[in-house]
């Protein structure tokens, strides 16, 4: 046999020794050492590289622009989230779970304090409610639905027909009139004490507007979520989902939305850029400890996978393959045993 063909022989030998070796350590069930190791070397330099060193703002900007401006969810992955919704209203209408024990009497106090603290919010707010067309619309609407749902006895003259000739059909069509004149009179004046009351309560003082939010609570959270999910169908939950996602699939095109996005990652990358990887780490309450026990949680069994499937030596030989298939690696063996035999 040849020299340079011992060398490619010898080589792909070595390759087989190596992915088994790596395959043993890899697969060791018990305090795993290579893992072990691997994930304390990761942590031990991650001191040495600075956030500005890993990664390029550039390169950041386009990953989120990519998954949160243009990545759209496959039908799969939304017929999943419609099964989701289900499951989660199928176990909220047989929970008896209050809804105190989901939210603290402290924590609704202190978003309701904070909101009412927003005093120019609710001054905006009801001035757009004295001059908005459309408020004035729907205050309209609800006025009518109010003044039909509780005159039941004139829908029979509303209804009534005119069109005869006769004294009799004048008369009636005369009151008609009147009535409809009244009518929309009253509608008109409903609808402006809506709206006046409305904006009334949104400008009343801290103190009352507390006193109602914190009465509406103490009725609200002494409900289960049985009795309050109960007045939903499980399709208005799927929907609700379905239709959040396809609100920020169109909101997210807006341009002013993925420049704020884009200025908030450049934000954090300025924010950061002189923090270590370590530090990093440490910012958002993870230590070595944490990394060694979600390496052993996944890993191993993620391995064990592969093995069964028959994919493990495939991939360790596709990462160290290169270095043994390279003609270079051939003449430093052939060049080592000619210097060594």
């Amino acid at each position: 046999m040849s020299k340079p063909d011992f060398a490619q022989q010898f080589a792909q030998a070595l390759m087989l020794e190596q992915t088994r070796f790596i395959k043993k350590q890899l697969l060791a069930e018990q305090n795993n050492p290579y893992i072990e190791k691997f994930v304390h070397h990761i942590y031990q330099h991650a001191d040495q590289i600075l956030l500005k060193q890993f990664i390029q703002l550039e390169s950041l900007q386009e990953v989120v622009q990519k998954y949160a401006f243009e990545l759209n969810l496959g039908a799969e992955i939304l017929e999943f989230i419609g099964v989701v919704a289900q499951r989660i209203h199928q176990l909220a209408i047989n929970s008896q779970t209050q809804i105190d024990a989901l939210l603290s009497d402290e924590t609704f106090e202190l978003w309701m304090y904070k909101i009412l603290e927003l005093d120019q919010l609710r001054h905006y707010i009801h001035d757009n409610l004295q001059h908005n067309p459309q408020v004035k619309h729907v205050s309209l609407q609800l006025a009518n639905q109010i003044l039909e749902s509780n005159t039941p006895w004139l829908d029979h003259l509303r209804k009534l027909n005119t069109h005869q000739h006769g004294l009799g059909s004048k008369i009636l069509s005369f009151i008609q009139d009147q009535q409809q004149h009244i009518e929309l009179k009253l509608e008109q004046q409903l609808a402006q004490a809506l709206v006046k009351q409305l904006g009334h309560i949104i400008l009343l003082p801290n103190e009352e507007l507390a006193d109602i939010g914190l009465h509406l609570w103490e009725d609200m959270k002494q409900r289960s979520l049985k009795e309050t999910f109960s007045q939903f169908k499980a399709i208005d939950f799927e929907e609700f989902f379905i239709l959040v996602y396809e609100s920020w699939r169109q909101l997210r095109q807006a341009e002013y939305l993925q420049q704020v996005v884009l200025d908030v990652v450049a934000g954090f990358y300025d924010y950061f850029a002189d923090y270590n990887l370590q530090e990093l780490l440490q910012s958002v309450g993870l230590n070595e400890d944490d990394l060694h026990q979600e390496a052993h949680r996944f890993l191993p069994y993620t391995l064990q996978a592969l093995e069964q499937q028959g994919l493990l030596d495939g991939i360790i030989q596709t990462l160290i393959s290169p270095f043994y298939d390279s003609e270079s690696t051939h003449q430093f063996i052939e060049h080592y045993l000619q210097e060594n035999l």
